[in-house]
């Protein structure tokens, strides 16, 4: 890697402030740590620091220096769901990405972009205006080292191109450190020094950082003047998250699509759970009939990222009833975005399942009062040759939640997912015939199950179950068989009686 870019937000809290308020945009704003007179202001946009309000100041002591002051709390929250909408941008524009610690900062690998873009200067614009359409205000620099670029970002508010290191260093050395993200009391000290820029930092004896300013300042001195070298750490790439529903029918009735849209809406919170997420945003896009075009897309933001299905549903409710569809909808898409979470949301997700246990243990108690108490049985695994031996029926007291194996046991996210999943088998008690004697299974049209089902179109096997020779010798060939229909039988061929027999289908 030869080329570093940062792109650095400049008071992103603040930024949120405006986006959420667009009245703050040429009024005196501040952003408050509480919504109370006590409550302090910690970022202030330039028309409340030319009036006189300051981070440090109470809400109530701004408000005095400036009636009318428009001021609203940002959460950690929303700073996270930010960086992540942030980052999907960024990484429309480079594979390789890193946020820092420091909110606001990223770097990206701008390295070997010469084919897709004539020079690095279109390709940090191109990135500055897809972030401006998005209502955030950054700057991107791109140069030879990681510091560099640190610096000449916090210090500007445009695109900068460096051709060189020189050109580059001569930018840095003349960064002031007020600039910086350095602590508070060493930017102080030095300024009673009279150390105001990167290159005054640079000419102080590097022996003596150590013993008068501690490890800290002594990290920065090394960074700054390249003694500390720091590769990049990417961050892990997701794919994101959405889900797709082909209607039968074109349909107008909302309450109709809202059923649907709750069926995606349930397997994307899962997947969102999966990842330690919550719901940040939600977009909807409907493809009309009649070749009318697609409806949307259509995005959703709860107040706060959320797992809470009846929250979301509502939000969905709310946006339908305002849809106009001069058709019927023939396919739903609902695509998601994240933002980290916390345990308390995640543990609420797991521990409230979507099936009520005690309403179906109240069920289960009523059928067996009126029939018996074996009239509602489970199957057991157990040790068996054949498949029909392979289990037994057990009555069932009470209903329980299936165990399903967490992701980090099974190596991946889509594994767990797929292994958790039921495979609903519907095993025949006495399987049925297909064939006459010496008919063997053949994909040429067959009408294995009549001319309902259609012909056969694919198998997949055979699968050779054998033994039973110390009471009666058994040799299957099982195969599973697909109709034109779509059924998915579970068929084998008994080599001993030359049949073939259907034990099973796939739901």
């Amino acid at each position: 890697m030869d080329r570093w870019a940062c792109v650095s937000f400049a008071a992103l809290p603040l930024q949120l402030l405006v986006r959420r308020q667009r009245e703050c945009r040429d009024l005196p704003a501040v952003v408050v740590s509480e919504d109370k007179p006590q409550g302090k202001v910690v970022w202030a946009n330039d028309h409340a620091l030319r009036a006189g309000a300051l981070p440090g100041h109470s809400y109530a002591v701004a408000l005095s220096l400036v009636p009318g002051i428009r001021a609203g709390v940002v959460s950690g929250v929303e700073v996270a769901t930010a960086t992540e909408e942030i980052k999907s941008v960024l990484w429309e524009f480079s594979p390789q990405l890193e946020a820092g610690e420091e909110a606001g900062v990223f770097w990206l690998d701008a390295s070997g972009l010469q084919q897709l873009y004539p020079a690095l200067s279109d390709w940090a614009s191109a990135l500055r205006s897809r972030l401006l359409d998005r209502g955030f205000v950054a700057s991107v620099v791109v140069g030879w080292s990681r510091f560099g670029s640190y610096a000449i970002a916090r210090a500007s508010r445009e695109v900068r191109v460096f051709e060189d290191a020189a050109e580059e260093r001569a930018a840095v050395a003349r960064v002031p450190l007020a600039c910086l993200d350095i602590e508070p009391e060493f930017r102080d000290v030095l300024h009673k020094l009279g150390i105001h820029t990167v290159q005054a930092l640079l000419e102080l004896p590097v022996h003596g950082i150590l013993t008068r300013f501690g490890k800290t300042a002594q990290r920065l001195y090394e960074i700054a003047a390249g003694e500390a070298w720091q590769p990049l750490a990417p961050a892990l790439w997701q794919a994101p998250l959405a889900e797709r529903a082909l209607l039968d029918d074109a349909e107008r009735d909302s309450t109709r699509l809202l059923f649907v849209i709750k069926r995606l809406l349930d397997q994307l919170l899962s997947q969102l759970a999966r990842r330690a997420q919550a719901l940040a945003s939600l977009t909807l896009t409907c493809k009309l009939d009649r070749k009318q075009g697609v409806y949307g897309p259509d995005t959703l933001r709860p107040a706060a990222p959320s797992l809470d299905i009846v929250q979301l549903m509502d939000l969905v409710r709310l946006r339908l009833e305002t849809w106009t569809l001069h058709t019927g909808v023939i396919e739903l898409e609902l695509e998601v975005t994240g933002a980290a979470t916390g345990v308390e949301q995640l543990r609420v997700f797991v521990e409230q399942p979507r099936r009520d246990l005690r309403a179906g243990n109240r069920a289960l108690a009523r059928l067996c009062a009126e029939l018996g108490e074996s009239a509602v049985v489970r199957a057991v695994l157990c040790e068996g040759q054949l498949p029909e031996a392979s289990f037994t029926w057990q009555d069932m007291s009470e209903l329980k939640l299936p165990r399903v194996p967490p992701a980090a046991a099974t190596g991946s996210e889509d594994a767990a997912y797929h292994r958790g999943s039921p495979l609903i088998r519907r095993l025949r008690r006495k399987p049925e015939i297909l064939s006459a004697p010496g008919r063997e299974l053949r994909n040429d049209g067959w009408l294995i199950r009549g001319a309902d089902h259609g012909p056969v179109t694919h198998s997949a096997g055979p699968y050779v179950v054998s033994g039973g020779w110390w009471v009666r010798a058994v040799h299957r060939e099982y195969s599973v068989v697909l109709t034109k229909r779509g059924d998915l039988l579970w068929v084998y061929q008994d080599k001993r009686r030359h049949r073939l027999f259907l034990h099973g289908e796939y739901e």
